[in-house]
């Protein structure tokens, strides 16, 4: 096994604003009629700005938004409420990672994650595991605590991120104390859940026997289907009666949700304080699969004087995560758990496990490995930060803010002697395997900004902001390996284990210092003119020091006096800038080392692996955007927003060819251009009446194109992971593979298109042409509709969500529905009941052979589906008893509801059996991981009641 290792996405940036010292947070229990607005972040490095001075792309999701949703990890409660923004689990194991991408893929090769920033303080994302099949750094973050999430989407919005804006900005604000009369809040929440969508049709043991006897007599190995019927029984051991069915048994029935969250809002004089606890647990439907989460936070905010504001915050975290690998693994219960044989007992009659199976490795018990093997990760965050605020002149501001992230992992990973994995698996060095990883991650910012506001003879408004900041990361690495562990037992440590076979390590360091400088103009409060400019240095590059920068507009139609027609407000923006992407890892520009015991006649020595990347410097991306922001109807009850972007994401990092002989088969170099174009529109309703009813609804819709540019000048395909290619001209999620024709009616043989004119076919699959499909896994449309339906103190609300133009691929269907390949596992029931027979000679299936049919289960769009999809994300209904109505003293209120999650999936492709919303953890790369099935725990439906008690 190899130990993986993963690249954070990890850059650094604060926040800091008058809104820490202003905002007031009462925990209602029933939330307010609330909106996504369109607003940018106002504080960022202290930099304030009002509502006419927006010219950027960015929309803001309040709190009662992100808890709607009871998502672990803060990014899932973003799907689909946000335009542009997609977010998808790779996994239904609770706290896995996901992918997040704001219109469209930034980089090919590089980080696609955008950059995170939770109270100024910066965080990693992405997957922070080392032995886990995946750990979502956001999923140590509590949803509970945030206030609102802001996602900054254009090149003025980003522009003051310089280097690390080319995959958007996502910027959390944690809740803050009121001043005044104290407040706690209690919030339950408990439910059970099973899957989502999954249309898996497998074989009984009847079945099963059967196809296999099919599978001999097809193969000319039986003389007719009684006799193939008899042999297969035989060959299972089968009594003819039983039926097992392992799917089950490696499940739970109903995984179990549940969190509890109490925090604290008050303050006495200047000062005031916000502090919570919470608790969540979250099962997989693996029995093995579990997610607890411990969270506190503190924040103070202290207003020393009308010039001198400070404020501290602290969250801490604490995870535990228990689970499956997935994959191929034979460990991977998902996987085995559909492929063994129904005719196979999972106990002996003594209460043993069955290690004895009809299977291609006969200790692979699926059940006894989920009992006897353990994956378990431990993280734990503390991010903390520091600011200050000072009016030291009429108009000028200095603001100062130091954090830091400390994230810490400890897993495990354990194979018992006795079967599965472990027989065997040391060879000399014993039975038995464990494996541990320590991982550290650690960021420390400083930034210092100076502010200028002034108003000009009350028309004339003008801000400027000019600053530095400073970021330093360090990781750290360490593993160990042990095997020979006594059988019988199960003893979890390394001092069991009698050889060491494996220790490594491992350090980087990154360093950034960042210049920068914002001017804002605006006439008459309708007329805005903003650019920021940003120097950064990196040590991760040749060279050190690239320019950044972005510049927007704004025109107020009403406030300008120029409304046209019916509209209520009219607001135009329009922006283009140049973001980085510094994703590269921090030596890529140096020769890189490694070291070996047996470099020459067994002598230790220092090998050159890696070349330097000479000349290498960051990706950049061109951002330009044209948006209308709008209202009309009575009072304003119509509002909406189209935006219109186009990012050219240029001199992208690729691995070139290079000849063997100089010793490195590769080169890195700035040589790929890719871009996305593409459309977002908004429009909501709402409605309120004197009688108590209030009505908001809306819609949210977003198209997106990614297309390659350019790639070294390349005219073939570049094959990449996830059996999809890059060529200019193409979506870089494009699938590359044979084009599936169907069956032979004439004797059952696979045929697939020699190429893709589709003008010929062939039974060959060495003739059939790999070739571009069409289809790619990265959706082209994107939708949602809320509805939020008050009646005085009843609620009911939910949410749609819609995905289209995209496909998904079964990256492990050539096993389970493999045409004869693996006969002696279990198949999909279309194998039995629609593949080709005499019979039958216009199956879907091509004839099920023993041992297979003319290589039918080979690569190819056979495997691939449409994920077009609509999906009910969520449903409330709740009441809440107010405090005159309950009449008890020191209760202010009780809330009272019902929710559910992912209730229904409607599936545009009638053939499709996965969930469509399927992603793979097992590549590098963010397009070979999209779209592709990989045996991962299914996604949940879950059925929640939770109630919330404010004192």
């Amino acid at each position: 096994m190899n130990v993986k290792l993963r690249v954070l996405s990890a850059g650094a940036l604060f926040f800091l604003g008058q809104a820490a010292f202003a905002q007031t947070t009462k925990k209602d229990t029933v939330p307010k009629e609330t909106k996504i607005e369109e607003v940018i972040i106002t504080g960022s490095y202290g930099i304030r700005q009002t509502a006419e001075q927006i010219t950027g792309a960015s929309v803001k999701v309040k709190a009662d938004q992100l808890e709607r949703p009871s998502a672990v990890s803060i990014e899932g409660a973003l799907q689909g409420q946000v335009t542009g923004l997609m977010s998808t689990a790779s996994s239904g194991q609770p706290g896995a990672n996901s992918i997040t991408l704001i219109r469209g893929l930034g980089s090919l090769t590089s980080g696609n994650n955008p950059l995170y920033i939770l109270d100024g303080v910066p965080i990693p994302s992405g997957d922070i595991s080392g032995l886990l099949t995946s750990q979502n750094a956001l999923s140590l973050i509590n949803p509970a605590d945030i206030d609102n999430i802001e996602v900054l989407k254009d090149g003025v919005a980003t522009a003051v991120y310089g280097s690390r804006g080319a995959n958007g900005v996502i910027v959390i604000t944690t809740k803050s104390g009121k001043k005044g009369k104290s407040d706690i809040n209690f919030t339950t929440e408990i439910g059970a859940g099973d899957v989502a969508f999954e249309k898996f049709k497998m074989l009984n043991a009847e079945e099963s026997t059967k196809l296999f006897g099919l599978s001999l007599f097809n193969a000319g190995q039986a003389a007719d289907l009684q006799d193939g019927y008899d042999i297969a029984q035989s060959e299972y051991a089968w009594d003819g009666v039983s039926n097992y069915d392992w799917n089950k048994a490696v499940r739970r029935a109903n995984p179990a949700f549940s969190r509890y969250n109490v925090n604290y809002s008050g303050g006495v004089g200047n000062l005031s304080i916000y502090a919570s606890m919470g608790y969540l647990q979250q099962e997989g439907i693996s029995r093995d699969s579990k997610f607890d989460r411990y969270n506190g936070a503190l924040r103070a905010d202290w207003k020393a004087s009308d010039k001198l504001k400070f404020n501290m915050s602290i969250n801490l975290s604490r995870s535990v995560q228990k689970g499956a690998t997935d994959g191929s693994s034979f460990g991977n219960p998902t996987f085995t758990g559909r492929l063994m044989s129904p005719t196979q007992s999972i106990y002996n009659p003594d209460g043993s496990y069955n290690t004895n199976l009809y299977y291609i490795n006969a200790t692979f018990n699926p059940v006894g490995i989920q009992n006897e093997n353990l994956e378990k990760g431990i993280f734990n965050k503390i991010i903390t930060s520091v600011g200050a605020d000072y009016q030291f002149l009429p108009n000028f501001r200095y603001t100062s803010n130091f954090g830091l992230d400390y994230t810490s992992g400890n897993e495990l990973l354990y194979w018992n002697p006795d079967f599965g994995d472990g027989l065997n698996a040391g060879d000399t060095n014993g039975n038995g395997n464990l494996y541990r990883t320590f991982n550290n991650y650690f960021t420390w910012n400083w930034y210092n900004f100076v502010h200028f506001n002034k108003v000009f003879a009350e028309k004339h408004d003008v801000s400027v902001s000019v600053g530095f900041e400073a970021t330093r990361t360090e990781r750290e690495f360490n593993s160990s390996q042990k095997q020979g562990f006594p059988a019988g037992t199960r003893i979890k440590y390394a001092d069991a284990g009698t050889n060491a076979v494996d220790m490594t390590g491992s350090a980087d360091f990154r360093s950034l210092v960042g210049y920068v400088g914002r001017v804002s103009y605006t006439f008459n409060k309708y007329l805005t003119l903003a650019g920021s400019f940003r120097r950064d240095g990196y040590t991760g590059f040749t060279d050190y020091y690239g320019n950044f920068w972005g510049t927007g507009l704004s025109f107020d139609f009403g406030k300008a006096g120029i409304l046209p027609g019916f509209f209520k407000s009219l607001k135009l923006r329009a922006s283009y800038g140049q973001n980085g992407n510094q994703a590269a890892g921090p030596y890529a520009k140096i020769d890189q080392y490694s070291y070996n015991s047996s470099y020459i006649s067994n002598n230790a020595g220092f090998i050159s692996n890696v070349a330097p990347a000479e000349g290498l410097y960051w990706e950049k991306s061109d951002k330009s955007n044209i948006g209308l922001d709008f209202t009309f109807g009575k009072n304003g009850s119509i509002y909406g927003t189209v935006e219109v972007y186009r990012n050219n994401n240029t001199d992208q990092i690729f691995n070139v060819p290079n000849p063997a002989s100089t010793g490195f088969t590769t080169l890195t170099k700035n040589l790929a251009d890719s871009y996305s174009k593409g459309l977002e529109a908004t429009l909501g309703f709402r409605v309120g009446s004197a009688e108590g009813l209030s009505w908001n609804t809306k819609f949210n819709y977003s198209y997106n194109d990614s297309r390659i540019k350019s790639l070294n000048g390349e005219v073939n395909p570049t094959a990449i992971d996830g059996n999809k290619a890059w060529l200019p001209g193409h979506n870089p999620t494009e699938f590359y593979m044979r084009l599936w024709a169907g069956v032979d009616p004439k004797n059952g043989d696979p045929l697939w298109y020699t190429d893709d004119t589709k003008t010929a076919t062939t039974n060959n699959s060495g003739l059939a042409k790999l070739s571009f499909t069409g289809k790619h896994a990265l959706p082209t449309h994107i939708g949602s509709w809320y509805n939020e339906l008050n009646y005085k103190n009843l609620k009911l609300s939910f949410l749609i969500n819609y995905q289209g133009n995209y496909s998904v691929y079964d990256r492990w269907a050539f096993v389970y529905d493999s045409s004869g390949q693996y006969g002696y596992l279990n198949q999909l029931s279309s194998a039995l009941y629609d593949s080709w027979t005499t019979d039958n000679t216009n199956a879907s299936q091509p004839k099920y052979v023993y041992g297979g049919n003319k290589n039918a289960n080979a690569a190819s769009t056979r495997y691939l589906f449409d994920g077009d999809h609509i999906r009910l994300r969520n449903i409330e209904l709740g009441y809440r008893f107010t405090k005159d109505a309950l009449n008890i003293k020191g209760i202010n209120g009780i809330y009272v509801y019902a929710r559910g999650i992912n209730l229904y999936t409607y599936a545009f492709d009638k053939n499709l059996y996965f969930d469509p919303e399927s992603n793979s953890n097992a590549f590098t790369y963010t397009a070979s991981n999209l779209g592709v099935y990989d045996q991962t725990q299914p996604n949940l439906r879950q059925y929640m009641l939770g109630f919330s008690i404010d004192f």
